[in-house]
């Protein structure tokens, strides 16, 4: 596919300063790999020295950009924000390719199962009964959608994701290969010296706009749902265990962890590898650094970091201490020696 440069500043609602408006362009790059033929983004002064240095043919930069600092051979495009702007090229030369609607021959489908209109069902899929899929939707290869579930319109569930009975899907979800919803929460009773499984007879309840990662696992609750809000996204190897309730918007990062009962209000942070306790409750805006372990309530807005998990600044201020303490330790053998003459 090629753009010629004054359609593809069109199509992502920038202004071309300079640059032959005719010159065909069939590609993104970043400002170190691009070649003369493509677009590249300039979106902070970290990336001076690739600027200086860039072989793309245009570049797409902010309006306050001293276009000087842009190599003379490249063509130069303005707008408001470049980072969005670039996602929007992004999108043009690499659109995701949509199969053509239809069911394959290998899949099995429960009679009573309800299809909307223009799905694609791919090689291997079994949809059981009573389960009804929307409009649009992508079921591919090996996917295995229990009975009774609920997918709204134009979601994607990809290769060998498994949906547990009775899961409640919203519109516009993508689920990557190998996630798991619906599975049994870890709940044992000790009785008698072993441990007694504690029945979950709940369900997962996945709201519109979310996205999450490959493999990640989001168990159903014992009595009732485990809930995702609208718009959250989910990073890959993510476990959600029984009962959570995770708010709107909320950014969740690889490894993360969250035990049971666990409560997310809207737009809270999980960084990398974070372990949130059982009924924990994390508020509105509130964010965890990489590696925390939160073993208590976080106020809303508070960041925290640690490996239990203390409000930000305290935590960073104790860790500064920690690296003072080897020249702290000669100081004092050094007054003690003086104390003792």
């Amino acid at each position: 596919m090629e753009l010629s440069l004054k359609n593809l500043a069109a199509a992502i609602k920038a202004d071309l300063l300079r640059g032959d408006e005719n010159a065909l362009f069939g590609g993104v790059s970043n400002l170190s790999d691009a070649t003369p033929l493509q677009l590249a983004p300039f979106t902070s002064d970290g990336y001076l020295e690739q600027l200086k240095n860039t072989r793309a043919g245009a570049v797409l930069a902010g309006r306050g950009i001293d276009s000087a600092a842009v190599p003379a051979g490249a063509a130069l495009l303005l707008c408001d924000d470049p980072e969005m702007a670039f996602l929007d090229a992004l999108n043009i030369f690499h659109a995701a390719e949509k199969p053509r609607p239809g069911v394959h021959s290998s899949a099995q489908i429960d009679p009573t199962a309800k299809l909307g209109a223009d799905v694609f069902i791919g090689p291997n899929v079994v949809i059981e009964a009573q389960t009804i899929i929307g409009d649009n939707c992508q079921i591919l290869a090996g996917a295995a959608i229990g009975p009774s579930c609920e997918l709204g319109e134009n979601c994607v569930i990809h290769r060998n994701v498994v949906l547990y009975e009775r899961s409640k899907i919203g519109r516009r979800v993508v689920l990557h290969a190998g996630t798991v919803i619906g599975a049994d929460g870890f709940g044992y009773k000790f009785r008698g010296g072993k441990h007694v499984k504690v029945p979950h007879v709940g369900w997962v309840e996945i709201s519109d706009d979310v996205e999450i990662g490959a493999n990640s696992c989001i168990d159903r609750g014992t009595l009732g749902p485990t809930r995702i809000g609208a718009g959250t996204k989910i990073d890959n190897l993510v476990q959600i265990a029984h009962n959570n309730s995770v708010g709107k918007h909320c950014i969740i990062c690889g490894q993360v962890a969250l035990a049971g009962s666990c409560t997310l209000e809207d737009y809270v942070v999980l960084a990398g590898n974070v372990g949130l306790a059982d009924h924990t409750k994390m508020g509105r805006g509130s964010k965890a650094g990489a590696k925390s372990g939160v073993m208590g309530h976080i106020a809303p807005g508070l960041e925290v970091w640690g490996l239990i998990a203390t409000e930000s600044r305290s935590a960073l201020k104790s860790q500064a201490a920690l690296r003072r303490l080897p020249d702290l330790e000669k100081r004092v053998k050094q007054l003690e020696r003086l104390l003792k003459k």
